[in-house]
């Protein structure tokens, strides 16, 4: 058994297909290294790169404990943008390096963040704009929100700014294909048949107005030479398959799944989360072993490790 899968699905269990994503995203960074100082630009709250560096939360936590405002989660409302003081994580292994500086525009997020003790620094600030740091500061950087952003090369460019010369970011980036692997896109934006107008609830805005920024790999690379930035890694992940169970998974009974929970007696919840999390692992450990034999059909991201001129 995948322990680190597993860890996931403990954190992710009632959204399981974001756990295997995630998973999926730690294995394509395999060969970057966080090499100190070092920046992770868009933590949120901080517990994939917790993961990726080998921390274990104790099996009972999981991301939702502070979620609110579910009455409005089909118009798009960020139900993780919160925070409680009283639900303290425990941790089982300290992961085997830190990163020095986190960095997201959401407070709540870096609460829990903090709460990791993982990052020497938490700083707020909106990656839109000019990054509040000098010129090569950081020997290592890694960022998953690039395409979340208003301006990608203007981000690319500040990014660039920032690294010292030579230090490498990894960064996550959809591919040209991603948009066609969506039933929203694919059904709805495409065809504007109204039958298919419910979609915009599962979609919940990510690829209408979120995730902007698809481009073939060529024009990644592009970007990155206007930046002073050279591929030296390149993988493509997530297959079709996988984005497709990704796109629906339990998001649509997500709301309801956390009334029943909460409705259950607290003292039954760990039998039935492990219950829960043994029955998904016989469908994930498959499913991510395959990925990447998958992907030569379409990979809907790019996992790039870039260097800086010298």
């Amino acid at each position: 058994m995948n322990k680190e899968l597993e860890d996931l699905l403990n954190i992710y269990w009632l959204r399981p297909e974001t756990a295997i994503w995630r998973f999926i995203d730690i294995k394509s960074m395999d060969g970057f290294e966080f090499k100190s100082p070092s920046m992770d630009l868009g933590c949120g709250d901080g517990i994939f790169s917790f993961i990726r560096a080998g921390g274990r939360i104790e099996s009972s936590f999981d991301v939702f404990r502070n979620a609110s405002g579910m009455e409005n989660f089909f118009q798009n409302f960020d139900v993780y943008d919160a925070f409680r003081e009283e639900l303290n994580i425990k941790i089982i292994d300290k992961p085997t390096y830190q990163i020095d500086v986190g960095f997201d525009h959401k407070n709540n997020l870096l609460r829990k963040a903090k709460s990791l003790d993982f990052y020497k620094e938490l700083h707020e600030g909106d990656a839109n704009k000019r990054l509040a740091f000098d010129d090569e500061t950081f020997s290592s950087i890694f960022s998953n929100i690039l395409y979340w952003l208003d301006d990608p090369e203007f981000s690319l460019m500040e990014i660039s700014r920032i690294l010292k010369r030579s230090g490498n970011v990894c960064l996550m980036l959809p591919d040209i294909s991603f948009p066609e692997f969506s039933f929203y896109n694919s059904f709805y934006v495409r065809t504007k048949d109204p039958d298919w107008k419910f979609l915009e609830k599962l979609d919940r805005g990510r690829l209408s107005s979120n995730i902007k920024q698809s481009k073939s790999s060529e024009e990644w690379e592009r970007i990155f030479r206007n930046s002073g930035l050279r591929v030296k890694k390149h993988t493509k992940h997530l297959s079709k398959p996988i984005v497709q169970i990704w796109d629906i998974g339990l998001r649509p009974l997500f709301p309801a799944i956390m009334e029943m929970v909460s409705n259950i007696n607290k003292e039954k919840i760990p039998h039935v989360k492990e219950m829960w999390v043994k029955n998904i692992m016989e469908f994930a450990e498959p499913l991510v072993r395959i990925d990447e034999k998958m992907t030569c059909e379409g990979a809907a991201f790019h996992c790039y490790i870039l260097e800086k001129d010298h």
